[in-house]
């Protein structure tokens, strides 16, 4: 039997211990609810991810969870994020990762189990109207319009159309690191027969040995390969925001003024800055009554300019418009003529 004075301690000890043990465990769930949080992957160990993370919060997945996407549901793939964590851990405190980023990720897990917990092909069909307008250089900042009918079709039972692609099994053989280059493309059949297309020009270095190690089932990612880290030129910010107002098209050579400021990209944000607080001098030595007039539509146009410059100036990490093409559509990359027109 213990003694009065031990059994106090005792269970003092006991106490002090299951208190410590249940500190621990609190510690250890808000030390992972913050691993998994968007501000510890663009913020905090991922400050190299500087431009991604900014590009994220203007991005159509905003409020969307980093891990949502780049980890996904289950065990497996958590513990396999954390596992490729550790490299860039280190990367990140000796200063040698790669500037900029590069893409597509290697791991990235299948869109099959991420972007379609939310998208699902089959519920896409028919065609869909798209307006594209942009302004000119001139003093009037003229303005055109052209639509598109893009022929999104669905990929259900019927796979057709834009959807096709992932609704039937396709593999297709990239010839670099970014898969902007494919050679080859094999479209398998359900009896497992396959009917392949090659790029002549490329015949030579593709051999039946090296699609069987290097080929890849054609994935959402391959063409929506910029869904959230959309890195827009300075022109398609600046056209945007003239289309919805926020920049008032009515300023002379507004268009003109926007674009000398912020194309080529500048060295620096204090620079871009710089360059587009001048434009409202211009307007008060070239156009004094409209400065007069629209000093808060003048000041505004300043605002958003700035904030383009936010989107777009990234020098730190040598990231512009052209470093990561976007597959979608045609305007600032090959997209599908990557495959398209280009293969026999």
């Amino acid at each position: 039997m213990f003694s009065n004075p031990t059994r106090t301690k005792l269970i003092l000890l006991i106490a002090m211990g299951a208190f410590s043990l249940v500190l621990l465990t609190i510690g250890a769930y808000q030390l992972f609810n913050f691993t998994e949080s968007n501000s510890f992957c663009g913020k905090l160990c991922h400050t190299v991810m500087a431009p991604e993370y900014t590009t994220y919060q203007a991005s159509p997945h905003a409020r969307v969870d980093c891990v949502t996407c780049h980890v996904g549901k289950g065990v497996s793939f958590f513990v396999k994020a954390k596992i490729n964590g550790i490299p860039q851990i280190y990367y990140t405190l000796t200063g040698t990762y790669p500037r900029p980023i590069t893409s597509p990720v290697a791991n990235l897990r299948p869109a099959r189990d991420t972007c379609e917990q939310c998208h699902q092909p089959q519920k896409f069909t028919g065609d869909l109207i798209r307006f594209y307008t942009t302004f000119d250089k001139d003093e009037n900042n003229t303005k055109t319009t052209r639509v598109k009918a893009l022929r999104v079709g669905g990929g259900g039972d019927s796979p057709q159309d834009i959807h096709w692609h992932i609704g039937a099994t396709v593999w297709y053989l990239p010839m670099d690191a970014t898969r902007q280059n494919i050679g080859w493309v094999g479209v398998e059949s359900a009896d497992g027969t396959l009917k392949e297309w090659i790029d002549p020009a490329q015949a030579a270095e593709i051999t039946p040995d090296r699609i069987q190690k290097e080929k890849r089932l054609m994935d959402c990612i391959d063409c929506h390969n910029r869904a959230t880290h959309i890195y827009y030129s300075p022109e398609q910010l600046i056209d945007k925001a003239m289309a919805e107002g926020s920049i008032d098209p009515s300023l002379p050579y507004v268009k003109l003024n926007a674009m000398n400021a912020l194309d080529p990209i500048n060295d620096s944000l204090k620079a871009a800055y710089t360059k587009v607080e001048k434009i409202a001098d211009f307007y008060k030595i070239t156009y004094p009554q409209i400065y007069t007039q629209k000093t808060a539509a003048i000041q505004q146009m300043v605002t958003k300019l700035k904030s383009i410059a936010d989107l777009t100036t990234f020098p730190d990490m040598k990231v512009d418009y052209t470093t990561h093409p976007n597959n979608i559509g045609h305007q600032q990359s090959p997209g599908c003529f990557r495959c398209h027109g280009k293969l026999e």
